[in-house]
């Protein structure tokens, strides 16, 4: 399935990138460009919509890092929202949880 990025603001001031389908190689361009233009002027919180995303590999987990690095040097926090049961899986094995602020369990 492709990915497809939809942006939206959030009342209370922060961005929302709703992601649905595969984070995967042939999506990680689209993704990282779009973080990139959400950053743009910062907004504070960049909120992730994870919950429609049904699989994931090891380029998608490294857009999450990089986006993550994006958004501290932008000044912003980056807040992964409903990660699906897929992905929290695959960031757990990663040992990426803590980095994302996820509950270990």
């Amino acid at each position: 399935m492709d990915m497809s990025l939809h942006v939206q603001g959030r009342i209370g001031g922060g961005v929302v990138i709703v992601a649905r389908g595969d984070l995967d190689y042939g999506a990680t361009d689209r993704f990282r460009q779009c973080v990139e233009r959400s950053l743009r002027p910062p907004p504070g919180t960049l909120h992730l919509d994870l919950r429609l995303v049904t699989f994931i590999d090891s380029s998608g987990i490294g857009a999450l890092v990089a986006a993550h690095r994006q958004a501290e040097q932008a000044g912003s926090r980056l807040v992964l929202e409903n990660p699906s049961a897929v992905l929290l899986r695959t960031l757990r094995t990663a040992g990426l949880i803590s980095l994302f602020g996820l509950p270990p369990q």
